[in-house]
């Protein structure tokens, strides 16, 4: 089995806001993940073992602290939801996270490394498709500048 989630998959929502997370992620990520807000206008899938490692500080912290980490970890904690499959492997997106995303029907699910990104279609192909040669352009002059 994989170690990792790589390479990107497209799907759509059906018209009761419901996709299915591809067999070859759903391997890797295991058994019970969260969907939360991400960076950039993107969704994190998140395994619940690894949400808990990243937000293990988080649990240690005195709940009364007024802290710039326990703000942060109540913005996580208030819009993450578990994803729950039905009988045919589909996951709801909660409402209010598609709207954040701006998802309407199609997504493209992005592996990096220990989760997914979940990106409304049109935001990926414009900003990262190396099918546009000026992305793929763009995409190599920044490994360039930082000497990767």
């Amino acid at each position: 089995m994989p170690k990792f989630l790589l390479g990107n998959a497209r799907h759509q929502l059906d018209d009761k806001g419901r996709m299915r997370i591809p067999a070859r992620y759903r391997e890797v990520l295991g058994g019970s993940c969260c969907i939360l807000p991400g960076r950039a206008g993107c969704l994190f899938i998140v395994p619940e073992d690894k949400l808990l490692e990243t937000l293990e500080s988080v649990r240690e912290q005195n709940a009364f602290a007024n802290s710039e980490l326990n703000d942060v970890s109540t913005d996580i904690m208030a819009n993450a939801r578990y994803l729950e499959e039905d009988a045919q492997g589909r996951v709801r997106l909660p409402a209010e996270l598609a709207e954040v995303a701006g998802i309407k029907k199609d997504v493209v699910f992005v592996g990096k490394m220990t989760y997914l990104e979940v990106w409304p279609a049109e935001v990926w192909d414009a900003r990262y498709s190396v099918l546009d040669p000026a992305n793929l352009a763009r995409m190599l002059d920044r490994l360039k500048k930082l000497g990767v």
